[in-house]
C-alpha cells in the first residue's frame, strides 16, 4: 500500500515481522518508507492500531524531514492492515 504523508511525500506502508529484541517479538511491525525503501517510520501493529478515530501521526519530527499523517490517513492504513492481517 501507499500513503501520502500532508507534506506531499508518497511512502510505502508494508508489514514486516522483523525481530527487534533478542529473545524475538512475535508481533508484526508496520513500516512506513521512502521511494527507495530507506524507513521512515515503525510502529508494533497493535500500537499502529491503537490511534484513536480522528487522530494524525507525525512518522518524523525533523525541522527539514517532518512527515505527518492526516487522520484519514490512517484510516485507510489501518483498514488495509485488518484486510492484511485478517
Amino acid at each position: 500500500m501507499q500513503t501520502v504523508t500532508r507534506q506531499g511525500t508518497v511512502l510505502s506502508v508494508q508489514l514486516a515481522a522483523v525481530t527487534r529484541h533478542s529473545g524475538g517479538h512475535p508481533e508484526p511491525i508496520v513500516e512506513f518508507r521512502y521511494p527507495g525503501r530507506a524507513l521512515c517510520s515503525s510502529y508494533y501493529l497493535s500500537t499502529f492500531n491503537g490511534i484513536s478515530a480522528g487522530e494524525g501521526l507525525c512518522l518524523e519530527g525533523g525541522t527539514d524531514t517532518r512527515q505527518d499523517l492526516s487522520p484519514e490517513s490512517v484510516a485507510a492504513c489501518q483498514a488495509w492492515l485488518r484486510e492484511v492481517v485478517a
